[in-house]
C-alpha cells in the first residue's frame, strides 16, 4: 500500500477491486506497538489506561479487573452497536473499512496483526458489513458505525452479501474465514477514528470535482443558447479581481468561446446567472479544492485513541474529534446548494420565452406538446431541498456521555446531508444540460466548440421532437454523464473525457 494516499487513490480503493496488503515494515510497527501495550500491562497492571483497562466516556473511573478484560472487549463492541436507519451504501462502508485500515496500520493503536489482517481480508473479498446510517455524533470519532464493522470481525452482525443481508457467521463459514477473539485494548482501537465522516466526504468531494467541471461546460452551452455576452469572461475582468477560482472558471468558459465570433449578444449586460458565473462558480471551485486538501490530510492522519508512541501510551488526545470535517461538510453543502440554485435560474431563462427569445419551453411539434415546462419544477424541488439541508450541522452540538463528551461535531450528519446535496445538484445540472441542448436546436451561428460539446451531449439523449417521459432523459444524463466512471472504478469521468477529446483542450 502506498505511504500517502491522495483523494483519487482513496476513492478508487473504496469503489473498485484493488487489493490491500501490509508491508513488512508496517507489520513490524503493528507488532511493536502491541508489545508495548502488553509489556505496560504486565509490568504495571495497576496503572490505568483509558479504554484498555478502564471504562470509556463517563465510565473512565471504572477499573476493569484483568480477569474481565476479554469480556470487556465483547461488551464494548456490542454496546456501541446501536445504529439505526437504512444501511449505508457499500462504497461508503468500504471507504470506512479503508480508513480504519489506514489508521491501524500506522502502528499507534495496539491492535494485533491478526485482527487487522482479518479486516484487510474482508476488504479484499468485498465482505461489506451492514452499517446503519444514523448513530454517530462525530466526536470520539464515528464510534457507532465503526462498532458495526468491528462486530463482524468477531463473527456477529451482518454482511451485505450479493445484494442480501446475511449473518456474518454464515458468510465467514462459506468464505473459509474465522472470526477473531479480541484481546485487551483491541476494542477501543477499532472504535475510535473518523472513518465515516472521511469516507462520505471523500466520495462527495470526488464527485463534486467532476460536478463543477461539468457545470462550467453546461453553463457555456446555456450562454450560447441565450446569446450571452462573452465580454463577461475577458481576461482583464478577472485579473482585476484575481481570485483563483474565479479566474479558473472564466478561463474555461473563455476557452470554449475563443476564436469564434458566432455569438451576437442581444444585451449589453446579461443577467447575473450568466454574467457572474465565474464569480459564483469560482468560490465553489475553491471550496472543493480546499476540501480535497483537508481530506487528503485526514486520510493520511492517525485519528485513534489511545496513542501508543514509542514506549508511551497517551490517552489524553482528541484526534478523533470531527470538527474540521463537520465544518468542511457544512461549507461544501452551502457551496453546492448555490451551484444548484444558479443552475436552476439558468434553466428558467432557457424555458421562459420572455427571457430567452426561444419557443416557450423549447417545444417542437404542435400545440399538444408541453416540452420541457415541468422539468423546472423538478429542479426547483431539488434546490428547495438543498436549501433546507444546507443549514449547518456543525453548530448543533449535544453533550453526551454524562457531559464527559460535552462538545461534539455532528460531523457524520453534516457529511451525510452534504452527500445528498451533491446528488441533488447533479440532478439539477442534468436538467440544465437537457434544456441547454434542446435550446441549441433552435440557434444559428453556434460557436464551433459549443457545436462539438452539443454533439457529445446528443450521444446520450436525442432531440425532443414531441413529448416523452422526461424522467428517463434526466436519469440517463445523471447516470451516464455524472455517475459513469472509467475502468470499473471512480476514475476519469467519461463525459469530461469525450468533451476534452472533441474540443481539443483540457477543461
Amino acid at each position: 500500500m502506498k505511504e500517502f494516499l491522495n483523494l483519487k487513490d482513496f476513492v478508487s480503493l473504496a469503489t473498485g477491486k484493488r487489493r490491500l496488503s501490509l508491508t513488512n515494515a508496517e507489520k513490524q510497527g503493528i507488532n511493536k506497538s502491541r508489545k508495548v501495550l502488553e509489556r505496560a500491562l504486565k509490568e504495571n497492571p495497576q496503572k490505568l489506561y483509558y479504554g484498555i483497562n478502564t471504562g470509556v466516556g463517563a465510565l473512565i473511573d471504572e477499573d476493569i479487573p484483568k480477569e474481565k478484560w476479554e469480556e470487556f472487549q465483547l461488551n464494548l463492541i456490542r454496546s456501541h452497536c446501536c445504529g439505526v436507519g437504512n444501511p449505508l451504501p457499500r462504497e461508503m462502508v468500504k471507504g470506512m473499512m479503508l480508513h480504519m485500515i489506514l489508521n491501524l496500520k500506522k502502528g499507534y493503536s495496539g491492535i494485533r496483526l491478526k485482527t487487522l489482517e482479518l479486516l484487510i481480508e474482508m476488504f479484499n473479498r468485498n465482505l461489506i458489513p451492514f452499517v446503519p446510517e444514523v448513530g454517530s455524533v462525530g466526536a470520539s470519532g464515528d464510534l457507532v458505525p465503526q462498532a458495526h464493522i468491528a462486530l463482524v470481525l468477531i463473527g456477529e452482525g451482518e454482511i451485505l452479501y450479493k445484494s442480501k443481508k446475511l449473518s456474518a457467521s454464515a458468510i465467514f463459514k462459506a468464505e473459509g474465514l474465522k472470526p477473531v477473539k479480541l484481546e485487551v485494548g483491541e476494542a477501543i482501537a477499532l472504535l475510535n477514528g473518523t472513518s465515516l465522516m472521511t469516507s462520505i466526504l471523500a466520495l462527495t468531494v470526488f464527485r463534486a470535482k467532476n460536478l463543477i467541471s461539468i457545470a462550467n461546460i453546461t453553463s457555456a452551452l446555456t450562454i450560447a443558447a441565450l446569446s450571452g455576452n462573452p465580454q463577461s469572461f475577458e481576461k482583464i475582468v478577472h485579473e482585476l479581481r484575481p481570485h483563483i477560482g474565479q479566474k479558473a472558471v472564466a478561463e474555461v468558459i473563455k476557452k470554449i468561446f475563443d476564436g469564434d465570433n458566432g455569438i451576437n449578444s442581444k444585451f449589453l449586460q446579461d443577467a447575473y446567472s450568466l454574467r457572474c458565473i465565474p464569480q459564483v462558480h469560482g468560490p465553489i471551485l475553491e471550496t472543493i479544492l480546499r476540501a480535497k486538501e483537508i481530506l487528503e490530510k485526514e486520510i493520511n492522519s492517525f485519528t485513534g485513541n489511545p496513542i501508543i508512541f514509542k514506549n508511551k501510551i497517551l490517552h489524553g488526545g482528541g484526534n478523533f474529534h470531527g470538527q474540521i470535517l463537520a465544518q468542511l461538510a457544512d461549507e461544501l453543502s452551502i457551496s453546492l446548494t448555490n451551484l444548484s440554485a444558479i443552475s436552476e435560474r439558468r434553466i428558467e431563462r432557457l424555458l421562459n420565452p420572455k427571457l430567452s427569445g426561444l419557443p416557450p419551453f423549447l417545444v417542437m411539434g404542435d400545440e399538444t406538446n408541453s416540452g420541457l415546462m415541468v422539468v423546472q419544477y423538478t429542479a426547483a424541488s431539488l434546490v428547495a431541498e438543498n436549501k433546507v439541508l444546507a443549514n449547518p450541522a456543525s453548530v448543533h452540538s449535544i453533550p453526551v456521555s454524562a457531559n464527559q463528551e460535552d462538545f461534539v461535531s455532528m460531523g457524520a450528519f453534516a457529511a451525510r446531508k452534504c452527500w445528498q446535496i451533491c446528488k441533488n445538484t447533479e440532478y439539477v445540472a442534468a436538467i440544465e444540460i437537457l434544456c441547454a441542448a434542446q435550446a441549441l436546436e433552435f440557434c444559428r451561428d453556434v460557436p464551433e466548440n459549443i457545436k462539438k460539446i452539443h454533439k457529445v451531449v446528443r450521444t446520450y439523449i436525442p432531440v425532443l421532437k414531441k413529448d416523452r417521459i422526461l424522467a428517463n432523459d434526466i436519469e440517463i444524463i445523471f447516470s451516464q454523464i455524472f455517475c459513469k466512471w472509467q475502468n470499473g472504478f471512480w476514475g476519469d469521468n467519461e463525459f469530461l473525457k469525450k468533451v476534452r477529446q472533441a474540443s481539443g483542450f483540457n477543461i
